[in-house]
Parts: structure tokens; C-alpha cells; sequence
């Protein structure tokens, strides 16, 4: 069974929701997410807050610290996990930051942040990938996959 198959089945049997927040993976968790029919069960919503400007208008992150981080720290992972899980009172919220482009700071391309929140708890965790910008993509959002996977075991 995959990872994904996994968590789409543990998710379904515990009768948790899930809400994601992505920027790094541009939606392609959320479309994971449901593959599955019955995934509407279990997915409440999967919001793709790319720019700076949508993560302070949606999230009211302060604009200092976006653009101090370009968007991208455990802590704004952090805070996205918690308030798109309250945005629809969802049982978990996860979420998914990082840099993948050519664009980043030196020493930061491949950097990824993810942040997962239920009732209990908030963790986040960072971690590193090399490649172009679409395999970046993709490593970013089995590995987000996992994290979920992990933090609900």
C-alpha cells in the first residue's frame, strides 16, 4: 500500500478531516488528496497561498516577517498548519513551504518547511531537497505525504 493510499485510508477509518495549506507544491497535495473516491469524506480544503501578499491577507501574517523570510520558515509553516485547520475547524491542518526556483537565497533552494496541527499539537518540521524545481516539487510533496502520515501514528 502507498504512503498515500495509507494516510487516505487512516484518515477515513479514524473519521478525521483535513485542511492543507501549500505554497512550495502548488496544489499537487491537494490533488493527491483526491484521487480517491470518497475523498470528499476526509478533504475539507486545500488552499494554495503562493504570494506574500495572499498569506497576509488570508493568514494575517505580518508583512515584516514575510518579507524578512520570503515566506518561508518554520514559523509561518507553523502558523499556516493551525489556522487553515481552524479556518473550517478541520481535525488537521498541515502545511507546506519552501523554495524551489533558481530564485532563492544562496543556500536555500530546496529548503522546505511543513507544519502539521491537530487539536493536541503543532509541529513542523525542515528539511532539505536537491534537484531541478519540478523534482523539488514532487520529493516536497511525498515527503509532506509522510509527515502527515507520521504525525497521525
Amino acid at each position: 500500500m502507498t504512503k498515500l493510499k495509507k494516510l487516505f485510508n487512516t484518515l477515513k477509518k479514524r473519521k478525521k478531516t483535513i485542511a492543507v495549506c501549500e505554497s512550495i507544491t502548488g496544489g499537487y497535495v491537494s490533488f493527491l488528496l483526491t484521487k480517491n473516491p470518497g475523498a470528499s469524506q476526509i478533504f475539507q480544503l486545500g488552499l494554495v497561498a503562493y504570494s506574500l501578499k495572499s498569506k497576509n491577507k488570508f493568514f494575517k501574517i505580518p508583512k515584516e516577517e514575510l518579507e524578512e523570510t520570503q515566506g518561508v520558515s518554520q514559523n509561518i509553516a507553523k502558523i499556516l498548519a493551525e489556522k487553515v485547520r481552524k479556518f473550517l475547524n478541520s481535525d488537521i491542518g498541515a502545511s507546506i513551504v519552501g523554495f524551489a526556483g533558481p530564485k532563492a537565497k544562496k543556500g536555500m533552494k530546496g529548503v522546505v518547511f511543513m507544519g502539521f496541527s491537530d487539536k493536541n499539537k503543532t509541529v513542523t518540521k525542515k528539511t532539505k531537497f536537491k534537484g531541478s524545481r519540478d523534482s523539488i516539487r514532487k520529493k516536497a510533496s511525498s515527503a509532506f505525504i509522510d509527515f502527515i502520515l507520521e504525525n497521525l501514528e
